[in-house]
């Protein structure tokens, strides 16, 4: 029984090891950013992101929870415009827009109050080019210590969210320009 007890110290001390650990060297910054280049103009991709109506189409957030609640609050499009979500999976959060310089770049707050209290700061960058528009969404977060562990494993599934969302925008503008619509 004295082995047991000696043994199960000395798993306990060393998982407690590895979460100091962690808790050191874990990043408190996080910084997402990923590109695609979409065929349509930038007015066409414009349109598709900075109105809330249609970005909730093509972000993924809302394929992880169907049943979940959005809404949009203010005038969809502008600065100050917002989105907001509830679900049993997704949590509670909130997508400001601060700024929209047209079919240049967007830049976003995004809070989530449940499960876990954090502010991201979200931009858009379009950058026209031969036959298309070149799209660069990034995020950088901050996380406090132990939330920095969180985040840590995060941004994988992250990055992996905005290369799916970002693939999804581009079939959504490129439908709307081949149909002849923005």
């Amino acid at each position: 029984m004295r082995k047991f007890y000696y043994y199960s110290a000395w798993v306990i001390g060393m998982a407690m090891a590895l979460l100091a650990i962690l808790l050191l060297v874990a990043p408190t910054h996080v910084h997402i950013e990923q590109s695609v280049f979409i065929h349509a103009p930038p007015a066409a991709v414009w349109d598709q992101t900075a109105r809330f109506d249609r970005y909730n189409q093509w972000n993924t957030l809302k394929e992880r929870e169907p049943g979940a609640q959005f809404r949009i609050d203010g005038v969809d499009g502008t600065a100050g415009a917002s989105t907001t979500w509830t679900g049993k999976k997704i949590g509670f959060g909130r997508l400001r827009h601060l700024s929209l310089t047209p079919h240049t770049e967007i830049r976003q707050q995004l809070e989530f109050f449940e499960p876990l209290a954090s502010i991201c700061d979200i931009s858009f960058k379009f950058a026209d080019s031969a036959g298309g528009t070149r799209v660069s969404w990034s995020m950088d977060a901050k996380y406090p210590r132990p939330q920095n562990i969180l985040g840590m494993f995060m941004k994988d599934n992250l990055e992996t969210d905005f290369r799916k969302s970002l693939q999804r925008l581009k079939s959504a503008a490129e439908a709307n320009v081949s149909a002849g619509r923005k």
